[in-house]
């Protein structure tokens, strides 16, 4: 299961190779890492990310081979995210010749400074300026207000020297919109602020405390006309200016490309959670077993504990499988197709990804509170995903948004008697995934045949089912909006007005792709030699028990759809629970084969050799606890003491 989630047997040894080098470093190690302060962590995070870069030349590999098996958040990863595939899309080859040699050999340390105070979602009502100034040919950076203060963009506060700045293009006078500007903001031989420019850290934040998150504001600061990003818009020294109808998607490029990387991530994340709290509970025994010779019970065999836990360990297959297919829709040219499918899966991955991290703490009881536990830390981190690159409420709905345009792309070609789908049909990275568009009705009619528990274990039953519920939602989202525009409401408060439905329906089709995806990659895996029979089996019951799982918390929409009867409702609902014991035996070595090491889940609870307490009381020694390191704490002579006197 390893080889196959990992790319096979030479890439895992590979990938476990580095990871041991990683660990033998002594800046990589972690013991201390939840005592550390900001100022501290940041260090710690810079001394590793120098080290990454003389790792991979020690051992000649790939530097992004040795940032793969460090294990932690490194305050220049938006250099590799998002500001050098921003270069790549939107500045124009004689660009890109100057400034990605510079990038790649570190001297150009970057950023990308989009969101402002005021503004974040809505990127075209941005206020930061870049005016213009012929007869210097030269831009000048502008913040006019307080709410124009670009905020939050990671690696500004205090590690990039550059930052890829979008402002509103002003020329003549005329605001031509939002472009983005290549500024210097540090020097870089003292790294101090260049003059007109304030910048600094934005403060402590939930989790993800190693990135120096920062905010940055321009009084008047002049850059060279060359600066302004001249892939798809040009200005001339006369200050001529032309565009090309890609703009407007390559300046959204890099999002995208952040959107993709979270899906792909969302199922790695979840399975780390996974791990700790099933091999917690695992070793953790509580309350006596009916036996009657006072043995205590493994809290996994609680049904309430593998109710909590084993769908959550599907869910994490599920996102690996979709994320895969994510990556090989990446690599193709349908940009249109990609932002509708990477807008939807991203924010439903995203959310229930820290939903699911915080199940896994609270299933682990009061030791999953403490730090140590590898679970605060990890859903401290993860959670910024439901908000970055797209709020999950606001960006779910372009996957709707899109799911329209397709429906009525249909409609039109079948008024006119054409016969070929649309090459947009492909909405997820897969022709069929939104096929449903082309035949709605009768896709909404499918119905529920199962007469038994048992007929919910058909892949082919779980499909449709989905299917149907994702054609439902959207026939009934297209509805309410024709009757509030007919009801006098122009489009945009029409879409106001029905937004919950907007999000339910880009879930419901996001759904039906997970599902999609993982039943026929079982499917195949099943019909082929590339794993034992084993290993597919163990593959199936995820993917049944993920598809049964969330149609049961989604069993109001498939009984309000028609898809399903009250009778059938308790059939799913026996079956949903017939699983969890499948899949109970199964529970640690599903876990324990994403290869998460002990370094990497940082965890006194997910120890692999399950010396859980012996981890915890270690933990709390004063060699890595500084609350212990002494005897009697400060506080004692100026405080405690004065207090007891004065009584």
């Amino acid at each position: 299961m390893t080889y196959l989630l990992w790319g096979g047997k030479s890439a895992t040894e590979h990938r476990e190779m580095l990871e041991a080098a990683v660990e033998k470093e002594p800046v990589f190690a972690n013991s201390d890492l939840y005592c550390l302060d900001r100022p501290g962590r940041h260090r710690r995070c810079m001394q590793k990310q120098r080290r990454v870069i003389e790792l991979a030349r020690e051992l000649q590999v790939p530097r992004a081979s040795v940032r793969a098996a460090v294990h932690d958040q490194l305050g220049t990863d938006l250099q590799d995210l998002m500001f050098l595939p921003n270069i790549r899309a939107t500045f124009s080859e004689e660009q890109q010749a100057h400034w990605l040699p510079r990038a790649e050999s570190w001297e150009v340390l970057g950023c990308y400074a989009q969101t402002e105070l005021g503004h974040g979602s809505n990127v075209r009502a941005l206020e930061t300026t870049a005016t213009y100034l012929p007869e210097s040919d030269e831009f000048e950076i502008h913040s006019p207000t307080t709410t124009s203060t670009k905020w939050w963009p990671g690696a500004l506060g205090r590690t990039a020297n550059h930052a890829i700045v979008y402002a509103r293009l002003i020329l003549d006078g005329r605001d031509i919109g939002i472009h983005n500007f290549m500024v210097q903001i540090r020097d870089l031989e003292t790294h101090r602020p260049l003059p007109g420019i304030t910048v600094g850290d934005i403060g402590p934040k939930i989790g993800y405390n190693n990135q120096d998150n920062g905010f940055c504001r321009f009084d008047r600061v002049r850059i060279p006309r060359t600066n302004m990003a001249m892939k798809y818009a040009t200005l001339s020294p006369a200050g001529e200016y032309t565009t090309l109808p890609a703009r407007k998607v390559a300046s959204y490029s890099s999002m995208t490309h952040v959107r993709v990387t979270i899906v792909v991530s969302s199922g790695l994340a979840l399975s780390a959670a996974c791990t700790i709290a099933v091999r917690y509970s695992a070793v953790r025994r509580q309350g006596f077993t009916s036996r009657g010779d006072g043995s205590e019970e493994c809290v996994l065999d609680y049904a309430m504990q593998q109710h909590r836990l084993l769908p959550l360990v599907a869910t994490s297959y599920a996102f690996h499988v979709s994320g895969q297919a994510m990556q090989r829709m990446a690599a193709g040219d349908d940009v249109e197709a990609l932002h509708t499918a990477s807008s939807g899966l991203k924010a439903l991955c995203s959310r229930i990804t820290s939903d699911g991290i915080e199940a896994c703490r609270k299933a682990c009881g009061g030791h999953g509170y403490l730090a140590v536990s590898g679970l605060p830390e990890l859903l401290g981190n993860y959670i910024q995903n439901v908000t970055v690159e797209g709020e999950n409420f606001v960006i779910a709905q372009q996957t709707t948004r899109g799911l329209l345009k397709q429906l009525a792309r249909a409609r039109a070609a079948a008024l006119q008697g054409a016969h070929e789908r649309p090459a947009a049909a492909a909405v997820a990275g897969r022709e069929g995934d939104a096929d449903y568009v082309h035949d709605l009705e009768g896709a909404v009619s499918a119905r529920c045949t199962a007469q038994s528990a048992k007929d919910f274990l058909s892949p082919a039953l779980q499909c449709e089912a989905y299917r149907q519920r994702a054609a439902w939602q959207l026939r009934e989202v297209e509805r309410e909006l024709a009757e509030a525009e007919a009801s006098g409401l122009p489009r945009e408060d029409a879409w106001n007005a029905v937004g919950p439905d907007i999000i339910r329906a880009s879930e419901a089709h996001c759904f039906h792709v997970l599902v999609r995806h993982f039943c026929d990659a079982v499917g195949e895996l099943s019909r082929s030699a590339r794993v034992s029979p084993a290993v597919a089996k163990a593959l199936e019951s995820c993917s049944c028990l993920f598809s049964l799982y969330w149609m049961q918390e989604g069993m109001g929409d498939f009984l309000q759809s028609g898809y399903l009867d009250v009778q059938q409702a308790t059939m799913l609902r026996s079956a949903a629970r017939g699983m969890l014991a499948v899949l109970r035996p199964d529970a640690v070595a599903l876990v324990d084969a994403w290869g998460h090491s002990d370094h990497s889940l940082n965890s006194a609870l997910g120890r692999h050799d399950g010396q859980v307490y012996e981890a915890l009381y270690a933990s709390a020694q004063g060699d890595v606890n500084p609350m212990n390191s002494e005897p009697v704490a400060p506080a004692f002579e100026e405080s405690l003491k004065p207090m007891r006197s004065r009584l």
